[in-house]
């Protein structure tokens, strides 16, 4: 008998030798193959750039990017304790965020970010993305998959081996989730300084900070997607100090009360109203796009008779939350790191320690009410809001006005500017009313069966034509709005304005406009009181607030009063588009910025630092009082 355990010995050590082989080519393979579909997902179905990202432009970072997901496999492999099943999960993963990346490029012109995988939680949503099909057939893809899954487990309960080979397999496995657990740690670590996976990266790659879309393609899904990983707002400014926030405290006080000497209006006063009114635009205006007729015309009216010009969006085809959080919050996207893309997301938890306009206004006696027709989740808004300092959140559960129109599923925007009538008519208080609309939110090719509108050059008509009769909607809901504020005894200033453009724009249109002209959306700033009229010319919406205080002729803070030096030499500005004024084109990098405009942006920065990553000393010395 001692000597068949002798023999068999050899023979438990070969098979576990086998079976570990087995498993990395698993993986191996696995990881190749998977990778190769994200790019696929990346690069538009393209086989073609795909296999040539990978074997002919970037191998070292196809590796990598494999070695990756390597890692990936390996902790699903551990974690069920089979190669096949750790190898389905890999693959279940990369097709999900295939499809998923696909889609966000095709209707938002912009690869899958980290933060997005929070919207997973979000069905109902993700449903009208993607469309019933692709939903029910990723849903059977799902239910087929973990039933696969589940009869592996179970038919791997049922073989039957020696003690000795279980504990080898046990250790293995124990083994192996713990240093994938360990990598995918480190993984997860990829912006921190001296990351060696970042270190081995940086010699082949191509980071481009103000195009995530060029840094996935140039860098492969795998590498845009880590460069992508949370990381902290900003890198400290050479500059940064207490004695350096405190001379700019004096310096931007002493301005601010030069500004004030002689203002003699209150924001006490007056009722404000923010609209941001989801993918509002002026089509007309785009080369290579025509409608048969024009479905803004009352809007384009009214700003004859008000203070109007255009707002800089953040994003094309999307970007909402991002264009809120310049409006509210007084602070720009692009001092950001480039890996912040949505900052209501990643860095929600600093919300309760920034400036904004809720807080400015309570402190003047405002009740503070946003309204948002649709769910409390999408981009946190619940939490954001709350620790913006918002009194009342209303959104489509708690609205009295909830009405459609068409077969449109998205709450009016005329019920909408019902429920805000409805808020100042019920408030003692003055009110300030943030309203974020939905009417106007894509899929437009179904809302409306039956249309006037008739368009030429979109790259989809049925888009396009569903788009304009929403935007005619969008302007009958405008007219009985302004109608109703008419009547109303109370000063009530309005600030309107889209927060990006729609995205079904085809090459033809796209290449045939600037990309400032891309990301440019109508502003409107109405009084129902005074006399506003003129032009701002394009603005960031970083500015909106210094408007109001303009229209009103209010007090001004220090921060007011830098807004207003930085908006005098740059009015509008994002990542890789600086307008600066009197500029006929935009400026694509800062060391194109004149010397004065640096300057003031290069305090604007020291500011932003310190309230989002440093140690907020502007708010002690009183910056925004």
């Amino acid at each position: 008998m001692q000597l068949k355990h002798q023999r068999a010995i050899p023979n438990e050590r070969s098979k576990l030798a086998a079976e570990a082989g087995i498993f990395l080519l698993v993986g191996i393979v696995t990881a190749l193959v998977n990778n190769l579909f994200l790019q696929w997902g990346q690069n538009d179905l393209s086989v073609s750039l795909a296999l040539k990202f990978a074997f002919q432009w970037h191998t070292e970072i196809f590796l990598l990017g494999t070695g990756v997901l390597f890692v990936v496999y390996v902790w699903f492999a551990s974690l069920f304790g089979n190669k096949w099943v750790g190898a389905g999960s890999l693959t279940l993963l990369s097709v999900s965020l295939g499809i998923a990346t696909y889609q966000k490029m095709t209707f938002r012109g912009e690869p899958l970010y980290p933060v997005d995988l929070k919207m997973a939680t979000e069905i109902s949503f993700l449903v009208e993305m993607m469309g019933v099909p692709l939903a029910v057939f990723l849903a059977i893809v799902l239910f087929a998959s973990f039933t696969g899954i589940g009869i592996l487990l179970y038919r791997q309960t049922k073989k039957e081996t020696s003690a000795s080979v279980k504990r080898w397999r046990r250790a293995g496995r124990a083994a192996g989730f713990l240093l994938s657990t360990l990598g995918l740690i480190y993984i997860g670590q990829f912006n921190e300084p001296g990351n060696r996976l970042k270190a081995a990266y940086d010699p082949h790659a191509y980071w481009i900070p103000y195009s995530q879309d060029m840094n996935y393609y140039n860098n492969g899904f795998v590498g845009g997607f880590l460069y992508n990983l949370q990381t902290k707002p900003m890198e400290k400014p050479s500059a940064y100090s207490k004695e350096r926030m405190k001379d700019l405290t004096e310096k931007y006080r002493s301005f601010a009360n030069s500004l004030n000497e002689e203002r003699e209006g209150a924001l006490d006063e007056v009722n404000v109203v923010f609209i941001m009114n989801e993918s509002f635009s002026d089509p007309l205006r785009l080369k290579g796009f025509h409608g048969n007729k024009d479905p803004i015309s009352y809007f384009r009216s009214l700003r004859e008779e008000s203070l109007s010009g255009m707002t800089l969006a953040q994003g094309y085809g999307g970007g909402t939350g991002n264009s809120e959080f310049e409006a509210l919050t007084g602070l720009s996207l692009e001092p950001f790191a480039p890996t912040i893309s949505s900052p209501y997301t990643q860095i929600a938890d600093k919300m309760h320690q920034l400036p904004s306009v809720v807080r400015r206004l309570k402190r003047n006696g405002h009740h503070a009410t946003a309204i948002h027709p649709y769910n409390t989740t999408m981009y946190k808004r619940q939490d954001v809001y709350r620790s913006l300092g918002f009194d009342d959140f209303l959104y489509a559960d708690t609205m009295r006005y909830t009405g459609t129109v068409g077969s449109n599923l998205y709450i009016s925007d005329r019920e909408a500017y019902r429920e805000a009538l409805v808020v100042m008519e019920e408030t003692e208080e003055k009110d300030f009313i943030h309203l974020v609309t939905m009417q106007n939110h894509m899929p437009y090719g179904t809302k409306y069966p039956h249309t006037s509108f008739q368009s030429r050059g979109s790259g989809n008509k049925e888009e396009a034509d569903g788009y304009l009769q929403d935007l005619a909607y969008s302007d009958q809901a405008l007219r009985f709005l302004i109608a109703e504020l008419e009547r109303v005894d109370e000063h009530v200033l309005v600030v309107f304005w889209g927060d990006h453009l729609p995205s079904f724009y085809g090459e033809n249109v796209t290449q045939q406009n600037s990309e400032l002209a891309l990301h440019q959306t109508p502003l409107l700033i109405y009084s129902n009181k005074l006399n506003l009229q003129g032009s701002v010319g394009t603005i960031s919406p970083v500015f909106l607030m210094n408007q109001v205080t303009e229209a009103v002729d209010a007090e001004k803070t220090p921060f007011d009063a830098l807004l207003t030096a930085l908006s005098a030499r740059l009015p509008a500005f994002e990542k890789g588009m600086y307008v600066e004024a009197g500029e006929p084109t935009p400026k694509k990098f800062r060391s194109e910025l004149s010397p004065k405009a640096s300057q003031l942006l290069e305090e604007y920065h020291l500011l932003q630092y310190d309230l989002t990553t440093g140690e907020q000393y502007a708010k002690e010395l009183g910056f925004f009082d």
